[in-house]
């Protein structure tokens, strides 16, 4: 875990991390339109980073903000953004600062696959979150997009390979038995093989096509 928060450390309030947080965009705002005229009155963010999700929900009436981070350094960039949020510096497994049944709604943007064993962190997500509340978990690392399989090897450490499915039997075993496996498909920004650049995330302009043919991975109620 330490692993991970170096990285993360690493890439808080830097044009990397900026970067990362304006590139999800796209699944945060599929979420929010998922959510539209719902009244999001208390929302958390599992994986909160720099509090960019936060601060797009809060722009269409999102009210009580509430975020996790393992990185102290990216709590400090989401605090900047968010002054009046509640946010935390703990792992995405440990919720103890709220009580059962706090969250109308739940929402974690490319997260949990950091995370080797997530069911743990999920059985805390069900539990904070309220009796028909609603959850939105985007993961562009997973079993079904090849092109991210590269991922673990340009981080350099192990992360949590998971098929669809399996992500949803998690959600599932932890009592979210209403949570079914959806795509996001980027259309905007997407680049040409002129403006490609490699890199070790993506080697190859015909990984990235992948990438973008698969789209991201939601899980959702």
């Amino acid at each position: 875990m330490s692993e991970v928060k170096k990285l993360f450390d690493s890439w808080a309030g830097t044009e990397r991390g900026e970067r990362m947080a304006l590139g999800h965009d796209v699944l945060v705002q599929h979420i929010l339109d998922l959510w539209k005229g719902q009244d999001v009155d208390h929302l958390l963010d599992v994986g909160c980073g720099n509090g960019r999700a936060l601060y797009l929900a809060q722009q269409v009436g999102a009210k009580q903000l509430a975020g996790i981070d393992l990185s102290d350094k990216m709590i400090a960039e989401a605090k900047k953004k968010l002054p009046d949020a509640t946010l935390v510096n703990a792992g995405m497994d440990d919720l103890s600062n709220w009580s059962d049944n706090t969250f109308s709604h739940i929402i974690s943007i490319e997260a949990l696959y950091y995370l080797l064993d997530p069911l743990p962190a999920i059985k805390e997500m069900a539990r904070v979150l309220k009796p028909n509340g609603k959850v939105a978990v985007a993961i562009d690392y997973y079993t079904e997009s090849k092109a991210s399989h590269v991922w673990k090897d340009a981080l350099g450490f192990d992360i949590a390979m998971l098929s669809a499915e399996e992500w949803v039997s998690l959600f599932h075993q932890a009592g979210l038995t209403d949570v079914k496996a959806s795509r996001i498909k980027r259309t905007e920004g997407i680049k040409t093989k002129e403006e490609f650049e490699a890199s070790s995330f993506f080697p190859s302009y015909e990984l990235y096509e992948d990438y973008i043919a698969s789209g991201a991975l939601l899980l959702s109620n």
